[in-house]
């Protein structure tokens, strides 16, 4: 069986030099590889509107939430602080009604970055808006301008864990983000921290549901050991069906 994974896409929301006022769903091509090169067939759903996102799980097996925005925070039930940038509640909307209705289906959800973020807020947990400001953080989390695929900071598993699992106690990673995850959401455990407490990667108790803070999508290629995050999502779609 040919393992189906739909990838929640992202929409410029701004004109930009290349697109004008042209405005596209896009999805990063690392996702769309990652995906491809673990032996996945990828379809990348175009945003829509919550009530849509039933219809799209029906059609895929498991669902890839990526990176970008930072997530509004009004959805989890905080007012927006200063350092907030640029958030798309449209995308926020859509992307939770996503994660309900995988969880309904009982389909299997990786989230990235954002990604893991999203699944967090879905499941009624809660966001750092700025780690920074409001969890104290003196570690880097964004390594620009440091090339994106060079791992440099390092994360420590939890025993057991998927994540452990596919790598060990402890290994470097990349990282790009401000916000991460503050309230764990209902039935998730934090797998993975950085030295400096910040979660890095999560897992449902049913084990169908998982996400990490960094970026696997941009290190596969120079570092292939990756692909077994994508690997991981494809495989638990095998064991549950």
């Amino acid at each position: 069986m040919t393992v189906k994974i739909g990838i929640a896409s992202n929409h410029l929301i701004h004109p930009n030099p290349r697109f004008d006022t042209n405005y596209v769903d896009y999805v990063q091509i690392g996702y769309v590889d990652g995906l491809r090169q673990s032996g996945a067939q990828p379809f990348i759903l175009p945003l829509g509107l919550p009530d849509e996102a039933a219809a799209y799980i029906d059609a895929v097996d498991g669902l890839l939430l990526t990176g970008g925005q930072g997530v509004t925070p009004v959805v989890y039930g905080d007012e927006p602080i200063q350092q907030v940038a640029e958030t798309d509640i449209y995308r926020d909307q859509f992307e939770i009604a996503l994660v309900k209705a995988a969880v309904a289906a009982g389909k299997p959800i990786l989230g990235i970055c954002r990604g893991e973020q999203i699944i967090n807020v879905a499941l009624n947990g809660t966001l750092y808006q700025d780690i920074y400001v409001q969890a104290g953080v003196n570690g880097k989390h964004n390594q620009a301008p440091t090339s994106w695929e060079i791992p440099t900071q390092h994360v420590t598993t939890t025993a057991g864990s998927w994540l452990n699992t596919l790598f060990g106690e402890r290994f470097l990673v990349n990282t790009f983000h401000h916000q991460a995850i503050h309230e764990l959401g209902d039935n998730l455990t934090a797998v993975a921290k950085s030295d400096d407490g910040i979660v890095e990667a999560i897992e449902s108790a049913d084990k169908r549901i998982f996400g990490v803070q960094f970026h696997p999508e941009m290190m596969f290629e120079t570092h292939p050991e990756f692909l077994k995050i994508f690997q991981h999502l494809i495989d638990t779609v095998n064991e549950t069906v």
